[in-house]
């Protein structure tokens, strides 16, 4: 029964992926086949390429409705978005609250069995763009709707989640108080804005982004039109800001958010971990305390060889090395279990030496305001002890079935039948042991901001950046500016920056690993 549910997964097919061509910067490198297809034909605008993206790569629903989405709204086809984001949002809401004893499955073949659960950051960015979908639409009314749903959804995983470090994304919590105070909802306004300040607060310790100085600016003007002097006077003391100051009259707020690049992506390391003789037999013929002692040394090991491996920089071997590895081992009598999790590999292509100028005059270098890619690093990192204990459960399990393939082999043909029996499934144990790499890996990497005051009226936008193959780019727009109302426009940007490892390092760093409980895997 296990040496047939693990050869499942080899006979499940997908469609063709568009291909990449040569010239593209996402051809080759480690990004799968899917995620550089669909990286390459949203940058070039390619709505043919759109239905053909849809039915190749993973199945789960949910990937595919983030993914249409993004790559609709690429196209300006805003309402479209919307109605992919939609559905992707209510498909994370059946998820997060139905029960996940779907898990007992992972440990039999694989994570990339359960359905996808989008990580707080993704989710975070759904709510960003159907806020951001709506003003482009002109419908602020809706916009202010997906502003408030992103506050409830922030408040509610703060309190489900105490432990994790990402429970306020910073950028979407700004964004939403500065449409809401161009909206005229006050109350609501300083509410997501202090937030906001209090999430800066600790973006620079875990991710190395230091609180952006145009929004702590913001938070002061905002507050002191309010009224709340004290909020503006401890925030301007605490970053030594200047007094705040009023718009003149007759002008709007211009934020211009420079989506740049693409979020670190996930790719596959593999661990081939040794099996003692009496752990085997504690899985096998044990009860469950012995069972449980066995994966706790095994995983003890695990942790060791993870550790050992990172402090050294060693390479991890490929997939298909691996199956050979595995095959080779168990042949001359050695015993493996074969571990795969996902790994996060920055390669952002990141535009550089970003200008944003108004009508010829001003000009301003964007400030980071969120770092999609050191949030998702420090996001798994949390998660990694529920990904280690499946990935030993599971492997002692797979164990297991190669013990009961190998002694029913020698029952019907002998030694030589119990060798080829334990060498072919050890073979297929290895080759369906996949990590789960799938991830919305059309996000930008980076959310930058700019800021104006300008008058009311129309007004031409020039943003000139270091693009692709080290070309200076020029992307020109029209805005227009009401009296005070803030406007907010988006541009996608993509150049040849590899993009900061020094935050994804920061990132890593001070991580509490919390050990997972029982209930997460359906007991």
């Amino acid at each position: 029964m296990l040496a047939s549910l693990f050869l499942v997964s080899l006979g499940c097919a997908t469609n063709p992926v568009p291909v990449v061509p040569p010239d593209s910067p996402f051809y080759g490198g480690s990004l799968p086949s899917y995620d550089a297809s669909l990286r390459h034909y949203i940058t070039i605008r390619d709505s043919t390429a759109l239905p053909a993206l849809r039915e190749s790569g993973p199945k789960d629903e949910l990937i595919r409705e983030l993914n249409t989405g993004l790559f609709l709204r690429r196209l300006g086809r805003f309402e479209e978005s919307n109605v992919a984001l939609q559905r992707a949002d209510r498909l994370a809401e059946e998820r997060y609250t139905k029960s996940i004893s779907q898990n007992i499955a992972a440990f039999l073949v694989s994570d990339n069995m359960l359905d996808y659960y989008p990580s707080a950051v993704e989710w975070s960015m759904i709510h960003y763009y159907g806020m951001m979908n709506y003003l482009q639409l002109g419908d602020v009314e809706n916009a202010l709707v997906a502003a408030r749903r992103a506050n409830a959804m922030v408040r509610r995983y703060a309190n489900d989640n105490p432990g994790r470090s990402f429970t306020n994304p910073a950028a979407l919590q700004y964004l939403a108080g500065m449409l809401q105070w161009g909206a005229g909802e006050s109350n609501d306004a300083m509410v997501s804005l202090r937030s906001a300040v209090a999430a800066y607060d600790e973006y620079e310790s875990l991710y190395g982004v230091e609180p952006p100085r145009p929004v702590l600016e913001d938070v002061v003007d905002v507050a002191t039109a309010l009224g709340f002097h004290d909020v503006a006077e401890r925030t301007r003391a605490a970053y030594h800001l200047d007094e705040a100051t009023r718009p003149p009259p007759g002008t709007g707020e211009l934020l211009v958010v420079i989506e740049n690049g693409f979020i670190a992506h996930r790719t596959e390391q593999k661990l081939y971990i040794p099996v003692l003789a009496e752990e085997k037999d504690s899985v096998i013929h044990g009860d469950a305390g012995s069972a449980l002692r066995a994966a706790l040394r095994v995983l003890i090991r695990t942790v060791v060889v993870m550790t050992y491996v990172s402090r050294e920089g060693g390479e991890y071997p490929r997939h298909e090395d691996g199956v050979l590895i595995a095959t080779a081992g168990s042949a001359v009598g050695l015993e493996l279990i074969t571990l795969a999790w996902p790994s996060y590999r920055l390669d952002a292509r990141r535009a550089g030496d970003v200008r944003v100028s108004v009508d010829d005059g001003r000009s301003v270098t964007p400030t980071l305001i969120q770092d999609l890619s050191a949030i998702s690093v420090r996001d798994f990192e949390e998660q990694k002890p529920t990904v280690m204990v499946r990935m030993v459960a599971r492997g002692l399990l797979k164990e297991a079935a190669v013990t009961a393939a190998e002694a029913a082999g020698e029952r019907a043909g002998g030694e030589v039948g119990g060798f080829l029996a334990r060498v072919g499934l050890r073979a297929a144990v290895t080759a369906t042991e996949r990590a789960d790499t799938r991830s919305w890996s059309t996000l930008p990497a980076e959310l930058q901001l700019a800021r104006f005051r300008l008058p009311a009226g129309r007004h031409r936008l020039r943003i000139s950046y270091d693009g692709w193959n080290g070309r200076r780019e020029l992307e020109e727009f029209d805005v227009t500016i009401e009296t005070g109302r803030v406007t907010t426009h988006t541009a996608a940007l993509l150049g040849d920056d590899v993009g900061s490892r020094d935050r994804l390092r920061i990132a890593k760093q001070g991580v509490n690993y919390r050990a997972p409980s029982l209930r997460q895997f359906g007991s």
